[in-house]
């Protein structure tokens, strides 16, 4: 596994905490509008990057300076599940923090493994579209125009699986977020706001939800 060749501190993407920020360079199944990483991690990959083995021997170093460590991308779930679980053995072995990953929900099932063995403390997850009220051969276009991907029934239920997966995780470093994307309509977000309190009562889940502002580079 390879990972951008800068590890990042941040106080803003986990309220109340430090948090070490890792990108990891395996790519991503989306093209995302307005994705700010995917010229520079995605496209155009550095020449320079940073392996496992860096990040555990900075996590020994300097572990203690941060509270959690976030993974994300691209797609930090694209790789395999077995070197995914290698990865964050090792970091559980040296860190004492917590351990977040950011997905865009493609990969329930890996979300799962994870879960039951116990190696994520947090998960952040990005609910793009309101998949629930979507078709994938009328709506081909929305999810191009938003995520650049041409859908099918099982990636919709993949992604709705994952939200569940979140909200039922219930833990009080989890997201669900949503990007206010300029070129959807007001409704857009609303039915996703109103899709995930239904599913947080059903679960009785206190997971938040937060709907984001785009950010023009």
């Amino acid at each position: 596994m390879k990972f951008y060749n800068r590890f990042i501190r941040t106080f803003q993407d986990l309220p109340d905490h430090t948090t070490l920020l890792i990108h990891s360079l395996s790519g991503c199944l989306l093209h995302c509008y307005g994705c700010h990483n995917y010229d520079e991690i995605i496209a155009n990959k550095p020449k320079n990057y940073k392996t496992k083995e860096d990040l555990y021997a900075y996590l020994e170093k300097s572990g203690f300076l941060f509270d959690a460590v976030m993974f994300s991308g691209g797609e930090f779930l694209i790789d395999k599940i077995e070197d995914i679980i290698d990865l964050l053995h090792q970091v559980r072995t040296i860190f004492n923090g917590k351990i977040i990953v950011t997905t865009c929900g493609v990969y329930n099932t890996k979300l799962k493994r994870l879960i039951a063995e116990g190696l994520v403390d947090g998960i952040h997850i990005d609910m793009k579209l309101p998949y629930h009220v979507l078709d994938p051969k009328e709506d081909q276009n929305i999810f191009h125009d938003v995520m650049g991907i041409k859908p099918n029934q099982q990636l919709i239920e993949n992604l709705l699986d994952s939200i569940d997966v979140v909200i039922q995780h219930n833990s009080p470093l989890d997201q669900v977020r949503t990007v206010k994307y300029p070129i959807l309509a007001e409704i857009f977000f609303d039915e996703i706001r109103d899709y995930v309190e239904r599913r947080k009562s059903y679960f009785q889940s206190d997971v938040p939800y937060y709907l984001n502002q785009f950010q023009y580079v």
